[in-house]
């Protein structure tokens, strides 16, 4: 029986940046400033006829091949899986199988643990999902048919796309912020760097001559995730488990990181109100066909 091609599609953060008013930029419609407000970021409808991010990431993940898909959502959220539960009944999902699931949130705590903790939460509530290869990605951004196909097709279990730093269409301050990734000379992880300094930027430049970024897509093995995921510990500043720290553990553990996949090409972000009429503009310039 041939592998399912699986899609991990997390959208359970709080989306606490895109919420912030001071963010409010001129010019967008009200009724993406209200969706702002209240929905997951990858619900809001940035697209033709108020299609969200994530109906495109689907779009594209259809031609890449994925059939099935599996959606962690925040407890509180009652609009995602209806959405796409409503579409599977109308056949305007392209017959990919649909899966949900909620990353619940400790006593303690007041908002997600994390996006490592996504990841276990949502594989341990599938426990067909617990073995064979699967693709991870957000929610709040546009992976490329390109991307997602080339990340499955990887002769390695685990690996990530590392993105050319200078191919990415944001502003230098925001790209600088992005995590890098430092590879061993055959491509293999050995660290991401999250908020590097100018020198840091620069000693990797020197020795990989680029300097690639994580945009948080990786195909890896979840059997031999899972207990790292588990055993990821909290981030001593943002109090998350963070999938890049898993990441990185994995790396540790067997002696060889993820495989690195370079790639060169703008990766759409909605991460703050100021993000939202440069997506619109985006998506009405590149997607010519009704979804």
């Amino acid at each position: 029986m041939a592998e399912k091609k699986r899609l991990l599609i997390l959208a359970g953060g709080a989306s606490s940046r895109m919420k912030q008013r001071s963010d409010a930029p001129v010019g967008v419609d009200a009724t993406l400033l209200e969706q702002a407000d209240s929905l997951t970021k990858g619900m809001i409808g940035v697209g033709e006829q108020g299609k969200s991010l994530i109906d495109y990431l689907l779009f594209n993940a259809h031609l890449a091949g994925f059939t099935d898909v599996l959606l962690l959502l925040h407890p509180t959220d009652t609009v995602t899986q209806d959405y796409y539960e409503r579409l599977a009944e109308t056949d305007q999902l392209w017959n990919m199988t649909f899966r949900f699931a909620r990353q619940l949130i400790p006593p303690d705590r007041q908002k997600p643990a994390g996006t490592a903790d996504a990841v276990y939460q949502a594989l341990k509530q599938h426990p067909d999902w617990q073995t064979g290869r699967l693709v991870v990605c957000n929610s709040d951004n546009l992976y490329s048919v390109t991307a997602l196909k080339t990340l499955w097709e990887s002769s390695h279990p685990n690996a990530l796309i590392s993105y050319d730093r200078d191919a990415l269409a944001f502003p230098i301050d925001r790209i600088k912020a992005f995590a890098l990734i430092k590879t061993d000379p055959d491509g293999f992880l050995e660290e991401i760097i999250e908020k590097p300094t100018d020198d840091e930027a620069e000693a990797v430049l020197a020795s990989q001559g680029r300097l690639g970024v994580s945009m948080n897509l990786f195909v890896m093995e979840a059997a031999t995730m899972l207990p790292i995921l588990e055993a990821t510990p909290f981030h001593p500043v943002r109090n998350e488990k963070e999938l890049p720290t898993a990441v990185s553990l994995y790396g540790q553990q067997y002696g060889q990181g993820f495989y690195t996949i370079p790639l060169a090409e703008h990766v759409p972000d909605l991460t703050s109100k100021t993000d939202l009429k440069v997506v619109q503009e985006y998506l009405a310039n590149q997607y010519h066909v009704a979804l």
